[in-house]
């Protein structure tokens, strides 16, 4: 009771105001931008608060103190969105016969190139909302405490179980540093690597045990999050928490870990037939996190983490708007396990499960465009980025299945699944056990203990 009266007296002082303040200035922002090209009252303004509410988020954040490049930096990130932007404006027909064309004959050869000057100008605008979004998610990430968001999220009363997941896995993670050495300076000393247990395969381990048909490894980084989790909730988890939930806390802690762990790894980023190849571990994770837990939205909660950790991070090309990336999945698979569920046992279903996570995983680019109100054409962009996200999704399939099999929860529907857990916790007579439910997490996976593969039923 200690710890919730402290709970209640932060969320009452000071800094918990300045981080509701701070992410209601963010969703101000964003609305704003977005809001005032798309309506005629307010069009013809357009092109005065746009700059100006641009400018307002760099002279915060110079006021602030922060490093020149990690105010450009974000925009450096999209640069090959903003080229797309305005190459696909400037040289495409004119939308209206009102646009504003400039005939550019080509020096040495007889070509001529008919530029629309208004299509340019209307992507050099989308360019600068996009940035001042960006810049307005860069002010609420790296000035004040480096936690405000984490404390605007709990005072916006969202679920207990993503609060309380959140500031579990924040402990686990030892605080989230931030790009260009501003960190939050809060870090717990609580994370992995200070001795407890042996360092967690990385991704392109667990990936190379996968292609030999070897799950153990990524088995093992599971079971290993997991019971990280359980163990610090059953040592000074809130006593307040019911059984079940502190299951599931500890359940979509350990695995919002994981998914932070293999998310920090960069290959080739900002190329779109790069993109989509974590979701290889990452959606059998989000399948996992739903089955694991007795809440209807396991996977939805490890999702919201994984995308608030990396926003925190500075992960990701579109400020917080890239926190959707990570949500959609997880909704999704929550809406459709129950339906997977009754179906044939078998690989196909889970990789067209994963092909549906894969579109939500999209959405982020989707919607900008969408927000921006562009034109047909340039939704070629996430178009390009959607066809890896398919592939990587469909054979996520065959990797959910048997991971599954190793945790003994394939074909069993939930209440089987809770059966099992209530049955194991019964026949297991250790103090540990009955004092911390949390640890009671799954049944054991059968894995052989020398090659750490699928043994056979």
């Amino acid at each position: 009771m200690e710890k919730s009266n402290v709970a209640e007296e932060q969320h009452d002082g000071p800094s918990t105001k300045v981080a509701v303040l701070k992410m209601s200035y963010l969703l101000a922002v964003t609305a704003v931008a977005f809001m005032v090209p798309a309506f005629s009252m307010t069009r013809p303004a357009e092109w005065f608060v746009i700059p100006a509410l641009l400018a307002l988020q760099a002279i915060v954040l110079l006021a602030c103190r922060i490093d020149a490049y990690e105010i450009v930096r974000p925009a450096l990130r999209l640069k090959w969105l903003f080229v797309f932007l305005i190459l696909m404006y400037a040289l495409l027909p004119a939308e209206t016969q009102s646009d504003a064309l400039l005939e550019w004959r080509i020096p040495g050869v007889q070509w001529r190139l008919s530029v629309n000057l208004t299509g340019l100008e209307q992507a050099a605008l989308m360019c600068l909302q996009i940035i001042t979004v960006l810049l307005a998610s860069t002010v609420v990430r790296m000035t004040g405490t480096g936690s405000d968001l984490v404390v605007g999220l709990q005072a916006f009363r969202l679920p207990t179980l993503f609060v309380h997941s959140l500031d579990q896995t924040l402990k686990l993670l030892g605080g989230v540093g931030q790009p260009g050495g501003r960190g939050q300076g809060q870090g717990r000393g609580q994370g992995r690597g200070q001795g407890q247990g042996q360092p967690q395969p990385g991704f392109f381990t667990v990936l190379r045990g996968l292609l030999r048909g070897d799950i153990g490894s990524f088995v093992q980084t599971i079971r290993g999050n997991i019971g990280l989790a359980g163990e610090q909730a059953g040592g000074k988890g809130d006593r307040d928490l019911g059984a079940q939930l502190a299951h599931d806390v500890a359940v979509v802690s350990g695995i919002a870990l994981c998914m932070a762990s293999f998310k920090m790894l960069k290959l080739l980023p900002g190329l779109p037939f790069a993109s989509g190849h974590k979701a290889l571990l990452l959606f059998p994770l989000y399948v996992l996190a739903a089955r694991l837990t007795h809440s209807r939205w396991g996977a939805t909660a490890a999702g919201s983490i994984m995308g608030v950790i990396g926003f925190l991070q500075g992960d990701g090309r579109f400020g917080v708007l890239e926190v959707l990336k990570h949500v959609g999945p997880g909704v999704v698979i929550d809406l459709a396990d129950p339906l997977v569920r009754r179906l044939p046992n078998w690989a196909l279903g889970y990789c067209f499960l994963g092909l549906l996570a894969a579109v939500a995983r999209t959405a982020t680019e989707f919607a900008l465009v969408l927000m921006l109100g562009a034109r047909a054409e340039v939704y070629v962009f996430p178009a390009a980025r959607l066809v890896p996200n398919l592939l990587a999704g469909f054979l996520s399939g065959f990797i959910t299945i048997f991971l599954l099999r190793a945790f003994g929860l394939s074909g069993q529907s939930k209440d089987a699944d809770r059966d099992a857990r209530a049955r194991m916790s019964e026949g297991d007579g250790s103090e540990g056990a009955a004092q911390n439910p949390a640890m009671v997490a799954f049944p054991a996976e059968k894995l052989d203990a020398r090659e750490g593969r699928i043994s056979p039923q």
